[in-house]
């Protein structure tokens, strides 16, 4: 006769037992503060994470997106621009130096930001109406020349 312990039902409760202990450890933590998702509440975390991952980067003057999961820090000196997103319990950075933007978008205080990269395509960033204009200006010192002498071109003729 086989073992008791080869059968099929042994074999499938104990692994029923063992996705109920797991998923019950996985609830336990989350109502205990562990993997809460990220949300930036002021520029102070944004700056902190492109300070560690950015070799040189100084954070100087930022914003944060209006749903607290992006920012944009300025670095000191306007050199380049850091964007810090949050994904769930992480933070995402990226540097952007002049050009890099392939394409920018405003639709009043949001701006689509497009990016000549397969990894970070498309970001939009939300912001208040008081500062949509200033960054938004910063947005364009980072747009690619073609793109921005493309569009010169066509507002000359247009004129």
């Amino acid at each position: 006769m086989g073992r008791m312990d080869d059968s099929p039902l042994a074999i499938l409760a104990v692994l029923a037992v063992s996705a109920l202990a797991v998923s019950g450890l996985i609830v336990l933590n989350r109502l205990i503060g562990g993997w809460q998702d990220i949300r930036f509440d002021d520029t102070a975390l944004p700056s902190q994470r492109l300070e560690e991952d950015v070799v040189g980067f100084r954070a100087g003057e930022g914003v944060v997106s209006a749903s607290g999961l992006a920012a944009l820090v300025m670095e000191q000196g306007e050199e380049r621009l850091g964007l810090v997103l949050a994904r769930a319990n992480r933070c995402v950075t990226r540097v952007i130096r002049p050009g890099e933007i392939d394409r920018l978008e405003a639709d009043g205080p949001r701006f689509h930001i497009h990016f000549n990269d397969f990894t970070l395509p498309r970001v939009t960033i939300d912001l208040d109406d008081a500062s949509a204009q200033g960054w938004g200006e910063r947005l364009r010192r980072f747009v690619r020349q073609s793109e921005a002498q493309t569009r010169g071109e066509g507002h000359a003729r247009a004129s």
